[in-house]
Order: C-alpha cells, then structure tokens, then sequence
C-alpha cells in the first residue's frame, strides 16, 4: 500500500520510509547536533591544535573534537575534509535493523595562541645542556640534533673551540636520544630555582664522540 509522507507529501513509490515519513524527512527530525562552528586554540608558531592536549591537526584530532562536540545518539563516524577549515562529519545512525548516514558541516575557527613548549624555546628556555667533545663534532652534533627535533627543542646551538654545546628544553628527552644513539655521557646538575616547593636542577651532559 502507497504511503504518503505527512510532511513533504511525497509517495513511498519515490523513496524510503522510516515509519510514516519520507527518508529525507525522518533524517531532518534525528536529534543529532553539531555546532557549524568549532573553536579551538592553534599555536601560530608550530601550528599545533589544543583539544586535550597540544597536536598536530590530524584524523585522531578531529574525531576527538567531533566526539567532544556531537550530541545525539549514533553508531559511528568520520570526518570528511571539505578544505579551507571546512568538514563534514558523516555519522552512522541506527532505526531497528536499518541504518543510515546523517551529515553535519562544520567549520573550524583558528584562535591563535602559543602553545607551552614555542612559548619556552622562543624565550630561550632550557633543561639542559648537551656538550659535545672529541674529533667528530659536526656529524654527532647533527645526529643528536635531528633526534631531538620533534621530540622537543634546541633553543640555542653554540659553536666553541672546543666543541659544540647544545641548550634543550628537555632533560629527559636528552636522556633518552643518548641511549637510543648509545652515547655515554657525564652527567652534572646544578641548581637552576624552587618550583612548588621542589628545587629545579639544570643538567649537562658531557660526551666525546
């Protein structure tokens, strides 16, 4: 028996039906929202995003945000990349056994900010001080260099006639590059402040190559 949609009066011969409506009609009544505009900081120097932390703007990122923001009850879904800051979030739906995709278009407004660890290696911040010594300078200050760009900063790199002496915004992450190029070193603290009552040591690391 032919159905009519009691909203848009079109006939079940022409589309589906979810109970007395029309697909495209059921679809518009689904309690599933997404602002058209979403905000988030972004760090105008390594353009970063903040959404629990600060990351790079990938998949993982804006299934977060769409997760943070979606209100509604659904299945499932991804985002789809219309450029310019624009997406699309394709959520999957469930009726009894049948299902079906909604769609919500969203935006993403760039709040600029600075985020914590360019705030630190723009104002010349450091944990630590890797020297390094010996005949082969240039290739392992390269070296150590390159492990540590991603992983954290190298706020300043000075040339000595001695060596190369190399200031890092992270103590452990030195710590770490060392034992992954298998570099020995000794190691030196001094006291650098008193933060939430503890005391703050700088570290050096002095190694020969």
């Amino acid at each position: 028996m032919e159905r009519i949609c009691p909203r848009c009066g079109i006939s079940s011969g022409t589309k589906k039906f979810f109970g007395d409506f029309c697909e495209d009609c059921y679809l518009s009544k689904i309690d599933l929202t997404l602002p058209e505009r979403i905000e988030v900081q972004f760090c105008k120097i390594c353009r970063k995003v903040r959404v629990a932390k600060w990351e790079g703007l990938n998949k993982n990122v804006l299934e977060n945000i769409v997760k943070k923001n979606a209100k509604g009850n659904y299945e499932s879904f991804h985002v789809l990349s219309c450029g310019d800051n624009q997406y699309e979030a394709v959520f999957l739906v469930s009726n009894g056994s049948d299902y079906f995709e909604v769609r919500r278009k969203f935006s993403l407004k760039m709040n600029n900010s600075t985020c914590e660890e360019c705030s630190r290696e723009t104002s010349g911040y450091y944990e630590a001080i890797v020297q390094i010594r010996g005949k082969n300078i240039e290739k392992w200050s390269a070296r150590i260099v390159r492990e540590l760009r991603g992983r954290t900063f190298v706020s300043k790199y000075i040339q000595l006639d001695e060596g190369v002496d190399l200031y890092v915004g992270s103590k452990k992450t030195v710590a770490e590059v060392l034992d992954v190029l298998k570099l020995k070193s000794k190691v030196s603290d001094q006291l650098y402040g008193v933060k939430d009552g503890r005391r703050v040591y700088r570290r050096t690391y002095c190694i020969r190559v």
